[in-house]
């Protein structure tokens, strides 16, 4: 949605209305309470996306959520093969799909 907006050059304000038309059920009814909830407290309404975007992180997602995300690319680890030592893997891995299949076709 961002690049359409950009592309547009819709007003920082009207994104906040735009997305908040694509929120859906709960989200939706969770939204239109906490704007309700705003004016009966007198804060100002919600007129960036940041500002939106944290309310509804806060919201939905679970605090360990964040965590998890940065904990796991951390753990990956690429292996140093060979071009050869890669083309025989893929052959091997190639042959045990094909004598999976033929186990498992009836005749």
């Amino acid at each position: 949605m961002e690049r359409v907006f950009e592309f547009k050059g819709i007003l920082e304000y009207k994104r906040v209305k735009l997305f908040v038309l694509k929120l859906r059920k709960y989200a939706s009814l969770w939204w239109t309470n906490l704007l309700d909830k705003r004016v009966t407290q007198g804060n100002e309404k919600i007129r960036t996306r940041d500002k939106m975007k944290s309310k509804l992180k806060a919201r939905f997602l679970p605090p360990t959520n964040l965590h998890k995300n940065y904990s796991q690319p951390h753990h990956l680890t690429q292996s140093f093969t060979t071009l050869d030592e890669a083309t025989i893997l893929s052959h091997k891995v190639e042959s045990q799909k094909e004598a999976k299949l033929k186990r498992e076709i009836p005749k």
